[in-house]
């Protein structure tokens, strides 16, 4: 059950996320990448620590274009932070730019809370 509900958060590119979302995501993927590349760093050397830092940069990756999709932006355009100088600047400010208010082709706005309150007043 566990692992059919993180591994689509986290390495699949598929759907949308808000920003807080996204944020939380890449830190618990930092933290838990670190913990692990020191571990298999001290057990199988610098393999080990690189096999942890492809993991982050996949979970980074995914993480981003799902955030991406947010804002109505394709997760290709991720590619544009192999740009010198304004690349990385441009994604960084389109990550963190507000997501769209109303549905897109990647989904459903995830900042909507439809369940959040319901009054009938006719009762």
């Amino acid at each position: 059950m566990l692992l059919t509900t993180v591994v689509p958060a986290f390495f699949l590119s598929r759907g949308r996320i808000t920003r807080s979302e996204w944020l939380t995501r890449i830190v618990i993927a930092a933290l838990v990448c670190t913990a692990f590349g020191s571990l298999a760093g001290s057990w199988f050397g610098e393999t080990g620590t690189s096999l942890f830092a492809i993991v982050f940069l996949w979970s980074a990756s995914a993480l981003s274009a799902q955030r991406l999709h947010d804002t109505s932006r394709n997760g290709w355009s991720l590619l544009a932070a192999v740009i010198p100088v304004f690349g990385p600047i441009w994604v960084l400010i389109h990550l963190l730019h507000r997501g769209v208010d109303h549905a897109n082709r990647f989904g459903p706005d995830p900042a909507i809370r439809s369940d959040y309150l319901k009054v009938n007043i006719a009762e």
